[in-house]
């Protein structure tokens, strides 16, 4: 809907006004910053680890005693060096000899992945970030400040997984995973910009919550 022109410039200085109130209110301290939140990190991390709890360890011991070489020629994933180490750590916690070289291996575990990434949404009741309004002299855009009378942030992860085993002198096959599934939720709430709710099934993300609040 277009605002009526008479209309612009008292709303645009009331909202210049609350735009100044609100910088005044905030105190930002700016750190060094990853390409990946805390947040994201341990949704990830988590989604891997609650995949790879879903493998079949009664096919996991056919691998136990034997020489083994993970491939991991297929593998494209986000935290993959995490994923890679995690399932090293099992193997090896299940007795299996896991090499460097394949040509030292009895066997090869080839692992894959569909998918390993974030979804994240947003709904805000109010004035989301990124809105403007007109400046009634110049026309320059005024940015506003967010207004939230309700904001809810939803962050998802989901991992999947699949293994193949096989001989590595016959290509005889061992075992196959078929696709395992895990993931993580982190969801935000906001109400009139003062009061925050966070509700999370990743254990670690809880700690900080706690831990956050014993050095405000």
């Amino acid at each position: 809907m277009r605002i009526p022109r008479i209309l612009t410039r008292p709303l645009t200085l009331t909202l210049a006004l609350l735009a100044g109130l609100a910088s005044g209110c905030v105190n930002k301290q700016r750190m060094t910053q990853p390409a990946q939140s805390v947040g994201e990190q341990l949704l990830l991390s988590t989604a891997i680890d609650r995949t790879l709890s879903e493998l079949d360890m009664e096919a996991i011991g056919r691998l136990k005693g034997f020489k083994v070489y993970l491939s991991t020629t297929y593998l494209k994933a986000l935290d993959q060096e995490y994923l890679i180490g995690s399932l090293r750590d099992l193997l090896f916690s299940s007795g299996v000899l896991v090499v460097d070289d394949p040509e030292q291996a009895q066997m090869i575990v080839e692992v894959r992945s569909g998918a390993n990434s974030l979804d994240s949404a947003t709904v805000t009741a109010g004035i989301a970030e990124d809105q403007a309004l007109p400046n009634p002299v110049t026309g320059a855009p005024v940015a506003l400040p967010e207004l939230a009378l309700f904001k809810k942030e939803n962050n998802v992860s989901v991992t999947t997984v699949a293994l193949v085993a096989y001989h590595a002198d016959t290509r005889v096959h061992v075992f196959s995973s078929g696709t395992l599934l895990g993931g993580a939720y982190d969801r935000h709430y906001q109400i009139l910009g003062l009061f925050r709710l966070r509700f999370t099934d990743v254990p670690e993300l809880r700690a900080i919550k706690r831990l956050k609040r014993r050095y405000r």
